[in-house]
C-alpha cells in the first residue's frame, strides 16, 4: 500500500511480510540501473501537486468539484490498508518465538514513551512564539454543553472484531492481531496458514501497485481543490497556526527524531534523513501515511544492509514494528495539540504548563481514535468554543501534508530504533548524546526566536472584534420605516392601545433600552440595530404601519407600558415573579442564561465557589432585579448587589465601584467583545437559564394575544433563528467576500 518510484517499478514496490528478506535484497532499488530520462514518481507528484496550486490560484471556486476525485483516489488507496495491516501483524508475529514478542513490546515501548514526551515537551514551547493578541468572540452553544467522552473501550478492546473493522476502531484491530498472532507462535504446523496470508500480501501489493499509478492525477485534484476554495481571510487568520504547524514539523522531523537515533544507533544524520526521502517526499504530496508503509519497511531494511548489519532477523523486526506502530499515536497526528494551543492563544486563553500537560497526555489518549473526536473534546477541556473546529477544518488542508512528513518520519525512526534494540545494536554513544544535547537549545532558541520575530512582523493582531459588533445592522432584509421620538417630546397617550388600535394609527410605539448589547443598541453608524430591534421591524414591515422606538430607564418603563406611552417593551427583558404582578409577558422569545463578568486579570478570583466565600466583599452590579439573585445571596453571604439602569455603566464604572456584573451569558459575550479587557464567567455544572420575553400592559389581552401568535409564527417559520444565529452566535457578523481567482479578479473572464 505504498506509492511506488520508477527506481524500483520492476520491483515490488510495497515490500511487506509476503516477501522474503532474499526477495527484498534482490529487489532492492540500490540493486538495480536508475531508468534515465524518466521522471520519477515523486517528481510527478511534487509537479502535480506545484500545477494544483496554480490551478487552484487560477480557476478558483470553479475546481471545487474536483474534491470529489480526491476524496475517490484516496480511498482506493486505503482500500486494502487494514487487510494489509491484518494479514503483516498475524504472519510476522506468529514467526516470532515468545521471548522476541516479549522484547518487543518492551524495548519499542520504552522508545516510543520517550519520542512522545520529547514531542510533547517541544511543542509546548511554540507558544512562545505567538505575538500578543486581544480576543474576542461571540457566545457559542458549545457552553452549555457537556464535553464529548471518548469510549476507550471500543477504540482498544475488539469485543466484536467485525464491529471494530466496520468502524475502522485501529487500535481494537492491532489487539485482535496481536493476539491471534502471539497464539499462532506457540502452535505447531502453521504453515498451512502462513502461506495463504503471504499470498494474500502479494495481492494487495499488486492492488496498490496499480492504483499508486494515478496518484499524480489525485494529488493534482486534491490540490485544485483545496487552493481554489481556501478564503485568503481564513487564510490570514491562520497563519500563526501554518507557521507553528510547520515550524513544529521541521524540528521534530529533520532533529530531535534523528537526533535520537544518531545517539542510540550507529547510523548517521545524514543516512536516517535521507535514505526514506521518497517514503517522505510521497507522504507529504499525498497528505497521507497508510500508503507508505510498506515501502517505509523497505527502507529499513536497506538502511541496516547499508552497514552490513542486516539480517533475516533485522528484517522479520522490520516487517511487524511499523504495522505495530502504525495504530500508536505518532507525532504527526500530536500535532493536533499544537492547533490546541494556537486555538487557546486565538480565544486570548492563558494555557499554563501545569493546564498544558495532562491537557495533551489526555489528547494523547484518544489520538487512538480519530483527531475529529479529539480536537473537540480538548477544546471543551479548556472551555474553548468548539466552533473553533472550523478552523481546523480549513487549516487541515494545508497541514496535513506536513502532520503526514513528521508521522512518516516518527514511524520510521520507531521503526529503526526498535529494530536496533531487538537485535543487540542499539548503544547510547556519549559522545553524540553530549553533542545533540549541545545543539539542541541552539536549534530550539534560533528557530523560535525566528519565528517569533517572524510572526511579530506579518501577523496583524490589531483588536478589531468590537468594530464588527460596532458595524452590524441586519440579519435579514426588512422593508423599514422608522420615525424616531426623544422622551422629551410629546405623544398622544390615552391609555394601553389594542392590536386594531395601533393598526388605525399606523404607528407602533416600542420601548428600548439603547444600551441593551445585542438586543438594542446603536452601531458604529449610529443606527439602532439589535435583536429585538430586527423583531419589532419585520412586525411593524407585516401590519404595514411605521414604528417609533422610544428610549426607557429603569425609573419610568413600567410607567410608560401601562400608561401606553409604550405598546411593547423589548430589549431582552427578563420574565420575573415580580414582574408579572405589573405587566404581562408574551411567551418566551429566548432562554438566557446567567454568567458574570469581570476584569480579566481578576477571573482567577470568581472560578470556584471556595474562591469567592475566601474573598472579603464580591459588589455585584445588574440591571434589574433577576431572579437568581435570592439564591446566590443564600450561597454567598459575602455577595452584595447593586441595582444600575445599564449595563454599560457597569463597564463605564472601570471596576472602582463594582467587581462584577451578573448578566446573560449571551448578553456578556457580547459586552466583552466591546470591552475585550472582561471576560464572561459561567459554572457549566451550575449553570441556569432564565426567559426572556416582550412586555405589554397589564391586561392589554388584545395586543398580548396577537404578539404570542406572531411569536410563534416567526419561531416555527425559522426567522427567530436567523436572527439569534446572527446578533447572538455572530454568524455572518462578518459577511465573506466572493473567492478571488486569476481569471475571475484579474483576467475578467468570468463573472
Amino acid at each position: 500500500m505504498a506509492t511506488a518510484t520508477p527506481d524500483n517499478d520492476k520491483t515490488d514496490p510495497t515490500n511487506n511480510t509476503a516477501q522474503s528478506p532474499e526477495q527484498a535484497q534482490a529487489v532492492s532499488p540500490a540493486n538495480k540501473e536508475p531508468k534515465k530520462n524518466k521522471l520519477s514518481m515523486s517528481s510527478w507528484v511534487l509537479l502535480s501537486f506545484a500545477g494544483g496550486i496554480i490551478a487552484g490560484l487560477f480557476f478558483g471556486e470553479m475546481l471545487a468539484w474536483m474534491s470529489v476525485i480526491g476524496d475517490a483516489f484516496i480511498k482506493l488507496l486505503q482500500m486494502t490498508i487494514i487487510p494489509y495491516i491484518i494479514v503483516s501483524l498475524i504472519s510476522s508475529l506468529g514467526s516470532l518465538t515468545l521471548e522476541q514478542a516479549k522484547s518487543l513490546g518492551v524495548k519499542v515501548g520504552k522508545l516510543m514513551l520517550v519520542i512522545w514526551l520529547l514531542g510533547l515537551l517541544s511543542m509546548y514551547l511554540i507558544k512562545y512564539t505567538f505575538p500578543e493578541w486581544q480576543a474576542g468572540e461571540f457566545f457559542s452553544l458549545t457552553a452549555l454543553q457537556d464535553p464529548n467522552s471518548v469510549n476507550l473501550l471500543d477504540l482498544y478492546i475488539p469485543s466484536n472484531p467485525f464491529f471494530s473493522l466496520s468502524n475502522s476502531y485501529i487500535p481494537a484491530i492491532v489487539l485482535f492481531c496481536v493476539a491471534t498472532g502471539i497464539a499462532l507462535i506457540s502452535i505447531k504446523d502453521k504453515e498451512s496458514l502462513m502461506r495463504p496470508l503471504q499470498l494474500l500480501g502479494e495481492s494487495f501489493n499488486k492492488v496498490t501497485q496499480s492504483i499508486v499509478m494515478l496518484m499524480p492525477i489525485g494529488i493534482f485534484a486534491m490540490t485544485a481543490a483545496t487552493a481554489g476554495t481556501m478564503d485568503f481571510d481564513e487564510f490570514q487568520k491562520l497563519q500563526v497556526y501554518f507557521v507553528a504547524h510547520v515550524v513544529m514539523t521541521v524540528i521534530l522531523t529533520y532533529w530531535v527524531l534523528p537526533a535520537i537515533i544518531m545517539v542510540i544507533t550507529p547510523f548517521s544524520y545524514r543516512d536516517t534523513t535521507g535514505i526514506a526521502k521518497d517514503a517522505m517526499i510521497t507522504a507529504f504530496a499525498a497528505g497521507n501515511i497508510f500508503i507508505i508503509l510498506p515501502l517505509l519497511i523497505q527502507r529499513t531494511k536497506e538502511l541496516f544492509h547499508k552497514y552490513n548489519i542486516g539480517d533475516e532477523q533485522t528484517d522479520d523486526y522490520a516487517n511487524i514494528i511499523i504495522p505495530v506502530v502504525f495504530s500508536f499515536p505518532n507525532l504527526g497526528k500530536l500535532l493536533t495539540i499544537v492547533f490546541v494551543l494556537f486555538a487557546a492563544w486565538f480565544s486570548g486563553k492563558e494555557l499554563d504548563f501545569l493546564s498544558y500537560f495532562p491537557m495533551s497526555v489526555n489528547g494523547l489518549i484518544s489520538l487512538f481514535g480519530s483527531v475529529y473526536l479529539t480536537i473537540p473534546m480538548l477544546l471543551d477541556s479548556l472551555e474553548l468554543s468548539s466552533d473553533l473546529f472550523q478552523l481546523y477544518m480549513v487549516s487541515s488542508l494545508f497541514t496535513s501534508r506536513f502532520t503526514s512528513l513528521l508521522a512518516a518520519m516518527n514511524i520510521f525512526i520507531l521503526a529503526i530504533g526498535g529494530t536496533a534494540m531487538l537485535a543487540g545494536i542499539a548503544k547510547i554513544s556519549m559522545k553524540r548524546l553530549i553533542l545533540c544535547s549541545a545543539i539542541t537549545p541552539v536549534v530550539f532558541g534560533i528557530t523560535l526566536l525566528g519565528t517569533s520575530w517572524v510572526l511579530s512582523s506579518i501577523v496583524d493582531t490589531e483588536y478589531n472584534m468590537d468594530e464588527v459588533v460596532a458595524q452590524m445592522s441586519s440579519a435579514a432584509e426588512v422593508p423599514e420605516e422608522i420615525t424616531a421620538f426623544n422622551w422629551s417630546e410629546e405623544l398622544e397617550v390615552n391609555g394601553p392601545r389594542t392590536i386594531e388600535q395601533i393598526k388605525q394609527s399606523g404607528l407602533l410605539r416600542v420601548g428600548y433600552n439603547p444600551v441593551q448589547v445585542p438586543f438594542s443598541y446603536y452601531n458604529a453608524g449610529q443606527d439602532l440595530v439589535g435583536f429585538d430591534i430586527e423583531m419589532m421591524r419585520k412586525l411593524a414591515a407585516e401590519l404595514e404601519i411605521k414604528v417609533a422606538f422610544i428610549p426607557y430607564s429603569s425609573a419610568n418603563v413600567l410607567d410608560g407600558i401601562n400608561s401606553g406611552l409604550f405598546d411593547v417593551t423589548i430589549s431582552g427583558l427578563q420574565m420575573t415573579t415580580f414582574r408579572i404582578g405589573f405587566v404581562d409577558f408574551t411567551n418566551p422569545i429566548l432562554d438566557l442564561h446567567y454568567a458574570f463578568v469581570v476584569k480579566d486579570y481578576r477571573a482567577d478570583e470568581f472560578k470556584t465557589d471556595q474562591l469567592i466565600h475566601e474573598a472579603e466583599k464580591v459588589r455585584v452590579a445588574s440591571v434589574g432585579d433577576y431572579s437568581i439573585i435570592p439564591h446566590i445571596q443564600e450561597k454567598f453571604d459575602n455577595v452584595e448587589f447593586s441595582s444600575i439602569d445599564s449595563d454599560k455603566l457597569f463597564f463605564e464604572d472601570d471596576g472602582e465601584n463594582y467587581d462584577a456584573l451578573l448578566i446573560s451569558l449571551e448578553a456578556g459575550k457580547t459586552w466583552t467583545i466591546l470591552y475585550p479587557e472582561y471576560t464572561a464567567m459561567y459554572n457549566r455544572e451550575e449553570i441556569k437559564s432564565f426567559p426572556a420575553s416582550y412586555a405589554v400592559a397589564k391586561g392589554n389581552h388584545s395586543l398580548h394575544t396577537f404578539l404570542n401568535s406572531w411569536l410563534s409564527i416567526q419561531q416555527s417559520s425559522g426567522y427567530v433563528d436567523t436572527l439569534y444565529g446572527y446578533w447572538i452566535l455572530g454568524e455572518n457578523a462578518q459577511p465573506k467576500k466572493p473567492r478571488w481567482s486569476v481569471i475571475k479578479d484579474v483576467l475578467h473572464w468570468v463573472e
